[in-house]
């Protein structure tokens, strides 16, 4: 992903709207007690509670942003898809709240960083590490398993943007049934920014030469990170080392590979913020090996949100999340083939 790290999926709703959106009250809150990690804050869609269905679980974007924002001019902001929080009545919905994080607050931002103030604390960047994560998802889903029991008849683990890089990690570590990641990654991030200014190069943007640099820049930059990576002060890309020193190196793919449940990718290919050309990677390691549980939808048009052009106005965008959700629950509520 590239210069900005975006909280996938974020909608924002006028007050007109509010009453339509998703509610912090639809949610029914909990809290896994670990002796390594602390309270790890979880949330459960209350929804037809005493069904029997999936466990679905959401891995939100990058970005000290709560699952539910409350700004100044009286919009609101999720940190989830409201298209798939649609299908609450047939699942059971987990949140869990990042270290630092409330489940809501009132949104302030910093005019020269356009980071939330307060929210962006040091207990936020200490706990954003890949591994950190990772254990607590899996710590909050054991959690929900026990507390739902038979209620769960399946785990679906679910990552967008930043999300998606842990998603399967998490998803191996909580035995889930399946996983999906949304607008992700499967080489490592830092491979991102590489790819970026080679592509600028191609385009004429920039010449070879100051690509070139632009990349001995970024190797410096790494090294530097990995030289001390529990930093919470130094940023690089608006993030503390901390948090680079985890995802930067990490290959998604070597996640999926580890993993026989059935997986999905879903990708646009005009997505700025998560290049295409490193997430077909995984497609091409695993037909290497022979492997058949990866599906892969391509949506070339989309970008980072599912946004394609609108074929109606030209220069304008239309989302196409919608439809693209729908799809992805008839598959979460397949059968495994046999």
């Amino acid at each position: 992903m590239r210069a900005v790290l975006a909280t996938i999926a974020m909608l924002i709703v006028g007050p007109a709207m509010a009453q339509d959106a998703v509610s912090p009250t639809q949610f029914d809150n909990h809290v896994a007690h670990d002796s390594a990690f602390g309270d790890i804050a979880w949330h459960i869609d209350n929804v037809n509670p005493g069904a029997k269905g999936p466990l679905v679980v959401w891995l939100p974007g990058s970005g000290a942003y709560p699952h539910f924002q409350n700004f100044s001019d009286g919009g609101r902001g999720v940190s989830f898809p409201r298209e798939l929080l649609a299908f609450r009545d047939r699942a059971h919905f987990l949140l869990i709240d990042k270290p630092g994080l409330p489940f809501v607050a009132d949104m302030v931002f910093d005019e020269a960083t356009g980071r939330p103030i307060q929210l962006d604390s040091p207990a936020y960047r200490a706990g954003l590490s890949r591994d950190n994560l990772v254990a607590r998802t899996a710590l909050a889903i054991s959690a929900a398993r026990e507390t739902l029991g038979d209620r769960i008849d399946r785990v679906v683990v679910i990552g967008g943007s930043e999300g998606a890089q842990y998603v399967f990690a998490v998803a191996g570590l909580a035995h889930a049934d399946k996983a999906v990641g949304w607008g992700g990654l499967a080489l490592p991030q830092y491979y991102d920014f590489i790819i970026d200014q080679r592509l600028r190069a191609e385009r004429g943007e920039i010449s070879r030469a100051e690509a070139q640099a632009s990349v001995e820049n970024i190797f410096t930059d790494i090294k530097a990170i990995q030289a001390d990576p529990l930093s919470l002060d130094r940023r690089f890309i608006g993030e503390a080392n901390r948090r680079w020193s985890g995802f930067g190196p990490h290959a998604a793919v070597d996640d999926m590979l580890a993993l026989d449940i059935p997986l999905l990718l879903v990708q646009g290919g005009d997505d700025p913020k998560a290049p295409i050309i490193n997430t077909d990677f995984a497609m091409v390691a695993f037909l290497s090996q022979g492997r058949t549980n990866l599906d892969y939808w391509v949506y070339p048009d989309a970008d980072h949100g599912f946004r394609a052009p609108d074929p109606n106005n030209p220069g304008k965008k239309i989302s196409i999340a919608g439809e693209i959700w729908n799809r992805v629950w008839a598959r979460v509520m397949a059968e495994p083939a046999s």
